[in-house]
């Protein structure tokens, strides 16, 4: 039998369609026109890029997808000389899309595809260093998916976010108001923290323009970023009435109350 890490990943139909619509509304509301370069975290199909090329493929100017495990970075190997055949390159790193080192000036879109949840660990620390490294920088896209079922409990949200709910003016000590907020805005609240350990709050301006929630496998979220100069406040980032919330399963526009 294969190892754990030689099974493809393969995602079901609800993840390419929150990653579709995700997609055609950052090149609505949020796009340079123009080329751009993709840096992916592909897993082993490789197909969130020839969706991609099949949009625009200006938007492939390069295309850069991370594998870190060896043997999940071979099969993705086989996936992107399949695109090769096709006319669609792919610079396939076995390295970690933590590390992207930025090696052209047009604007990018990272596809930072988690299995996990966008909260604990070090992701503040790595999208930071990102940002203070301008590996992301004005002009990017930013698309994050989290796990939205994974917690570790309300005591630890309180006391790993509690300085941000300071900052909102949120009642902690309300279950259902920590809970919802915490479901619906972990991303962001990840991304100002990104901010906050490097001081650049006021370098940078990030903007949630929409998320999607979806069921494959599991209860999932994909958030969508704009990265532009100006000044990240955590209010307007949380509380920004133009970020829209949508529920695949029910094919509407949700109440953020309710993501």
């Amino acid at each position: 039998m294969p190892t754990t890490s030689a099974v493809k990943l393969a995602f079901g139909p609800h993840k390419y369609a929150a990653f579709h619509l995700i997609v055609a509304r950052w090149l609505r509301q949020c796009a340079n026109n123009g080329p751009h370069c993709y840096v992916t975290l592909g897993g082993t199909e490789l197909r969130d890029i020839p969706s991609m090329a099949f949009v625009d493929s200006g938007l492939l100017q390069k295309v850069w997808s991370y594998e870190n495990d060896t043997e999940r970075h071979q099969l993705a190997q086989q996936s992107a000389t399949a695109l090769q055949s096709n006319g669609i390159s792919v610079q396939l790193q076995h390295g970690s899309i933590w590390n992207h080192v930025r090696s052209s000036d047009l604007p990018h879109l990272f596809y930072i595809d988690l299995l996990g949840i966008c909260a604990w660990s070090d992701y503040d620390a790595r999208l930071g260093a990102m940002f203070q490294n301008e590996v992301i920088r004005e002009g990017d896209g930013l698309l994050i998916t989290s796990h939205l079922g994974h917690n570790p409990g309300l005591p630890a949200i309180r006391e790993h976010f509690g300085g941000e709910f300071d900052v909102l003016g949120l009642d902690s000590s309300d279950d259902t108001i920590v809970k919802s907020t915490f479901r619906r805005t972990h991303p962001s609240l990840t991304l100002f923290k990104a901010l906050s350990l490097n001081g650049i709050q006021s370098e940078l301006s990030i903007r949630c323009f929409g998320a999607i929630k979806y069921q494959d496998t599991s209860p999932m979220g994909i958030y969508g970023y704009s990265i532009s100069a100006g000044t990240t406040n955590l209010s307007s980032l949380v509380n920004d009435q133009s970020t829209l919330y949508f529920d695949l399963k029910q094919g509407k526009v949700c109440d953020p109350a309710t993501f």
